[in-house]
């Protein structure tokens, strides 16, 4: 239960709703009990051919004699007692002690005879009037009030079903809202680590197990263990030494369901691992649907599936066999410890005796009805236990959920703000990276990558073009990645106006930098939205205004609903294109200090290369700009400042175009590329 403790912040708000099951789960007890009560008068009706009115009359009658008799042998051992007493024999004599023993049984039998007396005509008094005397009528009625309070006990269950389910619903949903803020709140790096099919199979996955879970503990699991205790109290009232000796199994029980819910907890957890790595499979295949269909390699994808599923199958498969194999012990125990009471109770039946070897285990003659209904208890009891069995692999399936979910939410981002922060204004002066070294870290320390970033040194300053180049996978997008701290660097700071990033707030930080990256990101909404993502109270003339500079107003106007129509998925119903002018609107719109094009124009077409770049002319005028890129075109060197270029995560020279044609090789070799050549010819 110690998982489930996590959700007690999200199920406190749902007390009442919780406390009305549990009384509904006391009334569905109680009318299991008393339905299998019933068993008595039917087995005495059926069995022996006894009337009712007759039967009780007769107990009455037996009490009564039984009474008397026990009353006087409570006076002979009273007598004994002060016999011995007076005769000055001492306490520790055993003939004083064996008489002091004499007289506690007789009291103890005298009190059992009053109050079955006392029961009997209770019952005699106020239900037997309404019982009647035809045996066959009240075979009938006890059917009958069967039939009722099974249907009664039916509507309570489905009532406390629908209510715990609500509750889970309720409370899982806002666990999820919570997980949700809570994920958007981590850092980049975290979450890219986690990969989107981990952090979908938390929210989906175990989401749903979680929600199982919350519906057994609030629905079966209350109603079970109350049907099981009524039952107890019955069977104690039946014959309370047998039925102590069932319950000395509990603790032998407890123990299996330790054992085992400790192997199905760890199975679980690792059969969800699996699970996302399915997730994942799904994920790459999905969104690379296109890529799949053009080279023809659905059969890849489908083997990559297959791997996965065979791993996840194992691995569900061993939850299936522990809990295929608690659900026959259980069952087993639980036979056990009822005939280890019905065994001694049909020797006495059958023997017609209270003890067995000098030890007492009934309080009297027991009848065969009385041992039966003791049987039925008994199987009331056990009944509640099997089916709470059945559902134990599910709790701790609930249980390795609510461990991974956790997890996530306990894990703290490693970009925070500073305790104290220092307030810069809008961006006027410098950019500085100093001493910047930097790896990206994995999970799995046997594939951790070397630094992607070593020794940088970089100074802009206010109002600079800069545009950073190099061959892929240089380090050109991870050194302006620091910048907005998707990622800190593990040595070295980045200033920002002489002040370091780590003390300035992230969004007082953010707030200056504009982003318009290689993979255009848009959003399922309209162009409106999409637009003014980053400033929402933006006005319709601001975002028309953005729109021009962007050149993307008149392919706006060209749609049927203009800046309200809905872009779908990723912004798949315009082109790349489009999809990259309205990400420079988004941008413009929100007039950063600090201005990041991370291969802005790799998916436009010449046209669209040529807007962006007339846009950017004046754009860039009262800010700093970084512009990423393997290669520089004639258009970009209209208004580049500066070129740094990088190779192997170092900045191994920077200056002017011209003087980085005369004295780095590395960047004559990138402008006089193939595809750069290409490019002049188009």
């Amino acid at each position: 239960m110690g998982s489930f403790q996590k959700l007690f912040p999200y199920v406190w708000p749902f007390r009442k709703q919780l406390l009305v099951s549990v009384v509904l789960g006391l009334l569905v007890a109680v009318l299991w009990g008393a339905n299998l009560s019933l068993a008595f008068p039917v087995i005495k009706i059926l069995l022996e051919q006894k009337n009712l009115h007759d039967y009780v009359d007769d107990r009455i009658e037996n009490a009564q004699a039984e009474e008397a008799e026990a009353l006087a042998s409570v006076d002979r051992a009273e007598l004994e007692v002060r016999r011995l007493r007076e005769s000055g024999i001492p306490a520790t004599d055993p003939a004083y002690t064996e008489s002091l023993r004499k007289q506690a049984r007789a009291n103890d039998k005298l009190t059992g005879h009053r109050r079955e007396h006392y029961q009997f005509q209770w019952l005699q008094s106020y239900v037997m009037p309404v019982v009647p005397k035809n045996e066959f009528k009240t075979l009938f009625w006890l059917l009958v009030i069967v039939i009722l309070a099974t249907a009664v006990k039916g509507v309570f269950i489905f009532l406390q079903e629908i209510l715990v389910g609500r509750v889970a619903e309720s409370a899982v949903m806002k666990l999820r809202k919570d997980m949700f803020g809570h994920v958007l709140k981590l850092d980049y790096q975290s979450l890219s680590n986690e990969g989107t099919s981990g952090l979908m199979s938390r929210f989906t996955y175990d989401g749903e197990q979680l929600s199982q879970g919350i519906t057994l503990l609030g629905g079966r699991l209350i109603r079970e263990p109350l049907k099981c205790l009524s039952c107890m109290v019955l069977a104690l009232m039946i014959n309370w030494r047998l039925t102590l000796l069932s319950i000395f199994f509990i603790p032998l029980l407890g123990l299996f369901l330790s054992k085992f819910g400790s192997m199905l907890k760890r199975a679980s957890r690792r059969m969800m691992e699996s699970m996302s790595q399915i997730y994942k499979v799904l994920e790459e295949s999905f969104s690379g649907l296109k890529v799949v269909i053009a080279f023809n390699n659905q059969r890849h994808h489908e083997d990559q599936f297959e791997r996965q599923y065979q791993s996840y199958f194992k691995k569900s498969l061993k939850v299936v066999k522990i809990d295929a194999a608690a659900k026959p012990l259980l069952e087993l125990l639980g036979l056990t410890a009822m005939f280890v009471a019905v065994i001694p109770g049909t020797y006495l039946v059958l023997r017609g005796k209270e003890d067995i070897f000098g030890v007492r285990l009934s309080s009297g003659v027991m009848s065969s009805a009385e041992l039966a209904t003791l049987y039925f208890m008994l199987v009331g009891m056990l009944d509640p236990c099997r089916k709470m069995s059945s559902t134990f692999s599910r709790l701790k399936r609930s249980a390795a959920a609510v461990d991974r979910i956790f997890d996530l939410m306990n894990r703290q981002t490693l970009i925070a703000d500073p305790e104290v922060s220092k307030s810069t204004g809008r961006h006027e002066k410098t950019v500085e990276f100093r001493d910047i070294s930097f790896r990206y870290e994995c999970q799995d320390p046997k594939t951790q990558r070397g630094l992607v970033l070593e020794h940088v040194d970089l100074t802009v300053n206010f109002g600079e073009v800069v545009a950073i180049v190099g061959q892929n996978g240089c380090g050109k997008s991870t050194l302006v990645n620091l910048l907005p701290r998707f990622y800190d660097p593990e040595n070295g700071s980045v200033l920002l106006d002489g002040v370091p990033i780590t003390d300035i707030k992230i969004s007082e930080l953010r707030n200056q930098v504009g982003i318009v990256t290689q993979e255009t990101m848009l959003f399922d909404e309209s162009i409106l939205e999409n637009i003014r993502y980053g400033t929402p109270d933006a006005t319709h003339e601001e975002v028309e205004h953005a729109a021009r500079q962007a050149h993307v107003w008149d392919i706006i106007q060209s749609l049927p609903q203009g800046l309200e129509t809905v872009i779908g998925d990723k912004g798949k119903e315009l082109s790349g294109g489009q999809r990259q002018r309205i990400a420079l609107a988004r941008v413009i719109l929100k007039d950063p200090a600090i201005l990041i094009l991370d291969e802005a124009t790799s998916a436009a077409d010449a046209e669209s290369e040529t807007f962006i770049h007339e846009t950017l002319k004046t754009f860039v005028k009262g800010r700093t700009t970084f512009m990423i890129s393997h290669t520089i075109s004639n258009s970009l060197l209209d208004f580049v400042t500066r070129i740094v270029v990088m190779e192997k995560g170092s900045v191994i020279a920077s200056g002017s175009h011209e003087q980085l044609l005369e004295t780095c090789p590395i960047y004559h070799r990138l402008y006089h590329s193939p595809s750069r050549v290409i490019g002049k010819v188009a």
